[in-house]
């Protein structure tokens, strides 16, 4: 592949962020005695926002006798904590940023997080001035898997779908990119790809180290 542009994802991308979160939920569901609260139901919301994961969590928790609302939002506010206290930056992260920068590969951010949050967290690691652009989940209509924050940032380059190349950790990510039509390289986080991944990428690696050799 020879792209002009390279779309990263953010959260289980290139930041480990998805593990604290997964902490905080597994840590709330002791308190209420929901064993699965942090594994089964945390991974079905991984990627997701909004009402998706208050409507999963409802559906999940049908049968306990605990306010969805109030174990969501005691998640949220642990989850935050311990995304202030730490935020370890993927594998490969550096290495390839650098290895674009050489050859002169224009790169941009699509993340489904809001923009406060993602500009604070990649400053905090220092990634945030290593990007030509960066788009956030409260920037578009509709979220990951629908393809806008992709196609947005083709618009914004002037960039056929063809000569981009999105990098992706989570499924709904990589239905986003695989239905803007726009080649998408999986890096599997807490989730190891299933069929649908595997017929929606050019190729599926365990480190974004991996991904230089396909450019």
């Amino acid at each position: 592949m020879n792209p002009k542009l390279v779309i990263f994802d953010v959260d289980g991308l290139m930041l480990d962020t998805e593990a604290r979160w997964q902490e905080a939920w597994q840590k709330v569901g002791e308190r209420y005695c929901i064993e699965d609260l942090g594994t089964k139901t945390f991974l079905k919301c991984v990627g997701r926002t909004g009402k998706v994961v208050e409507d999963t969590i409802k559906e999940e928790l049908k049968t306990k006798n605990v306010d969805s609302s109030i174990l969501l939002a005691e998640c949220r506010t642990l989850g935050m904590q311990l995304l202030d206290e730490k935020i370890d930056v993927k594998p490969g992260v550096y290495e390839l940023l650098d290895f674009l920068d050489k050859n002169g590969i224009q790169k941009a951010v699509a993340t489904t997080t809001k923009r406060s949050l993602t500009i604070e967290r990649l400053t905090r690691v220092n990634l945030i001035n290593r990007f030509d652009y960066v788009l956030c989940g409260d920037e578009v209509v509709k979220r990951k898997p629908n393809p806008e924050i992709y196609q947005k940032v083709l618009k914004y380059f002037d960039v056929s779908p063809k000569d981009a190349l999105v990098l992706e950790d989570s499924f709904v990510g990589v239905e986003a990119a695989y239905k803007a039509q726009i080649p998408c390289i999986m890096v599997p986080d807490l989730l190891p790809p299933q069929s649908k991944q595997k017929k929606e990428t050019v190729a599926i690696v365990s480190s974004l180290k991996d991904v230089m050799k396909y450019l």
